[in-house]
């Protein structure tokens, strides 16, 4: 979970150009968060019909296929609003939606991932599972939350690109 919002903070933070306003760089923190987690609606979705297995965690809603769909959907708001670089920015939410389940190749976990639904209904391992899984329900048991602070420790960098002011980053130029 912190994971994923550690993809879409950074993510904002790497497509928000120095000097703009800060209030855009929280927004589109927020919004590209939201995003990374949009996978896992699913949550929401599998108790209210436990039969139909398109709902099933880490099915459907985190495919390629789908982040697509939420990419293109992106993509026509912003042109029927008469913004800019409206395919950018799909690109953009569908690359994030779609690192939803790439991250979740590697979570520790024996419950693959549906990525080429709705041309496969075979759920996807990696080989290696190395990212923590935090329990659901449950994440605010000892062993959830000791999950969600390891999980913390390994997207430590993204959360320190996001957040540390941007002049740790700019090299200093001597004369």
């Amino acid at each position: 979970m912190l994971g994923h919002v550690a993809i879409g903070v950074a993510t904002a933070r790497l497509v928000t150009p120095a000097g703009k306003p800060s209030q855009l760089l929280r927004t589109r923190m927020v919004v590209l968060a939201g995003l990374a987690l949009l996978p896992d609606v699913d949550f929401l979705i599998h108790p209210v019909a436990p039969s139909v297995g398109l709902f099933a965690h880490r099915g459907a809603s985190h495919s390629f296929a789908i982040a697509m769909v939420v990419g293109a959907s992106i993509a026509v708001a912003i042109r029927l609003r008469g913004g800019r670089r409206a395919v950018v920015w799909g690109l953009l939410a569908t690359a994030v939606v779609a690192s939803h389940g790439v991250l979740d190749l590697l979570g520790e976990s024996d419950l693959g991932v549906a990525l080429l639904w709705p041309m496969s209904d075979a759920r996807f391992l990696a080989t290696w599972h190395f990212l923590p899984n935090p329990p659901w329900p449950g994440v605010l048991s000892a062993y959830g939350l000791s999950e969600l602070a390891l999980e913390f420790a390994v997207f430590l960098p993204f959360w320190l690109y996001a957040f540390l002011p941007r002049r740790l980053f700019v090299p200093r130029v001597q004369s």
